[in-house]
């Protein structure tokens, strides 16, 4: 008798403007297409959870607890508050964790074993603002 082999999970770090956006859609496609036996945990998903309303940090660190991997994008070339402290956390736990990085058609998922630099809330609240203006 053959076990079932449970699908990898794989926690999607990303900025919150990013959700609902066409830029997260390419993003999880590019996601599902590099490992496609996997099972994507998207923040994104959890946006009424009452836990998550109370402690968004505290609640986006116990589901990386319960992945094999992470995989992060920045938001226009800066890694965002929120992700800086999920890839450093996911680190620290000792999670595989990929940046996602590239452009049109050209894209990779680079390994990443040092803990990164992010820029502040209020510099993520600014660029948030800037994101929303960009025509995409």
């Amino acid at each position: 008798m053959t076990r079932a082999r449970r699908k990898e999970l794989v926690y999607y770090a990303h900025a919150m403007c990013m959700y609902g956006h066409p830029a997260e859609d390419l993003e999880l496609d590019l996601i599902e297409q590099t490992f496609p036996a996997c099972k994507i945990i998207n923040p994104a998903d959890y946006g009424s959870d009452p836990k998550k309303l109370a402690d968004t940090l505290g609640f986006c660190f116990g589901l990386v607890d319960t992945v094999d991997r992470v995989v992060f994008s920045r938001l226009l070339g800066k890694v965002t508050a929120g992700v800086g402290a999920e890839i450093n956390y996911a680190l620290g736990a000792k999670k595989a964790v990929y940046e996602l990085k590239g452009q049109g058609t050209s894209w990779k998922f680079l390994p990443v074993l040092k803990p990164v630099r992010y820029i502040s809330r209020a510099a993520t609240r600014d660029l948030y603002r800037t994101f929303r203006m960009r025509d995409y």
